[in-house]
């Protein structure tokens, strides 16, 4: 419970700090799950076409939120086709007793099957945004011994939405910033790039991408979509899509795959499309303004080093020297030549290749090299 001023103010600047850092929520929300005396505190994005793709829960069991997220938020409080909370005015609180009557408590079966097996039969709720069938609520969940929630636990849950409500909008902006961002990058190193959504729709590209649609290479967009000039190519980059902006649901390494378009012109060399998931501190709640998922370069037969740079950095957050060192290694050169080349310790480099290698995803420095060569 909050006991005074300064107890408040930290809350309200831990979702403060969420809004810039998407690796904060967790800490805010457990703060927000002590000061309403609950088990856990829950953000939530929900939508009527893929069921869950934000649930962030604190102090619940891994296998829990897997069995949730299994059924698509079967959950009767918080589903983007219930009543409950398509209906309730936005910021509206809510739990049990405001919509069920124990009779149908007892009868429901999510309640006897998920929500008191996993001991979190009790919920305070409210709904922060609403639009296109998609939807992100806020919840604290209570367990049997905690019971329903208090008048004052609820006010305080009450009173500290709105500033939740606040720090995800923020987020949402800040993410379209990181898309300018990024795409600036980009520009800078002649990159031609596609920034697109989960339905192949570009959000941004760089003048050389431009030049690439206007240069009948085999690329173009229809209605605002990247497509290619022949069907069947065009049916492998939405897969190709598809499979990227999904592909960072979990923990690994960003999906890449190469998308091979030839265009009208025979002498012309085809195009490589590097169709690349974008990882996840560009994206929290991107299912609810379908900001960028998904990077498509287009590059030649050949690559360069900058370019080369330029997707690690992007991509795997590398630094500088870590590219360069990623680089070198893709080449065949051994910590000992990296080391003289560079100016450093053996030791630095070795240091600077495990993190490298946890960055990219992989364990071996043979791993390492393969995941760069197709780049």
């Amino acid at each position: 419970m909050l006991e005074n001023h300064d107890q408040w103010l930290s809350l309200v600047e831990a979702f403060s700090a969420a809004a810039i850092d998407g690796q904060s929520w967790y800490p805010a929300l457990e703060n927000l799950a002590a000061a309403t005396g609950s088990r856990s505190a829950q953000l939530i994005g929900l939508s009527a076409d893929t069921g869950v793709p934000v649930n962030l829960m604190t102090n619940i069991d891994p296998d829990c939120l897997k069995v949730f997220n299994e059924v698509g938020g079967g959950d009767p409080r918080v589903n983007p086709r219930a009543k409950i909370v398509n209906e309730a005015p936005i910021l509206q609180v809510l739990a049990e007793v405001d919509f069920i009557a124990p009779e149908d408590y007892r009868r429901n079966p999510h309640y006897q099957e998920f929500a008191r097996p996993w001991d979190i039969p009790y919920i305070c709720l409210t709904t922060l945004e609403r639009a296109q069938g998609n939807l992100i609520a806020l919840c604290v969940c209570r367990s049997e011994r905690e019971g329903h929630i208090s008048s004052e636990q609820r006010r305080i849950f009450a009173a500290i939405a709105p500033h939740v409500r606040a720090s995800v909008r923020a987020h949402l902006a800040l993410e379209g910033q990181g898309t300018a961002l990024l795409a600036g990058t980009l520009e800078k190193l002649s990159i031609a790039a596609f920034l697109c959504d989960r339905t192949q729709r570009v959000r941004a590209l760089t003048q050389s991408a431009e030049a690439l649609l206007e240069a009948d290479r085999g690329l173009q967009l229809k209605n605002g979509r990247l497509q290619t000039s022949r069907l069947e190519q065009s049916h492998l980059l939405a897969n190709a899509v598809g499979a990227a902006a999904l592909g960072n649901a979990g923990a690994g390494a960003p999906v890449l795959q190469p998308v091979v378009v030839h265009g009208q012109r025979a002498d012309a060399a085809p195009l490589v499309l590097d169709v690349i998931s974008l990882p996840s501190r560009y994206r929290t709640f991107e299912f609810f303004n379908f900001t960028p998922r998904v990077l498509v370069v287009a590059r030649g037969p050949k690559t360069t080093d900058e370019r080369t740079t330029a997707i690690l950095q992007t991509i795997y957050g590398l630094t500088v020297a870590e590219s360069d060192i990623a680089r070198q290694l893709a080449a065949g050169r051994t910590a000992e030549s990296i080391a003289a080349n560079r100016g450093v310790t053996i030791g630095t480099v070795r240091a600077q290749t495990k993190t490298i290698l946890a960055k990219v995803g992989v364990s071996r420095q043979v791993e390492l090299v393969s995941r760069l060569s197709q780049l």
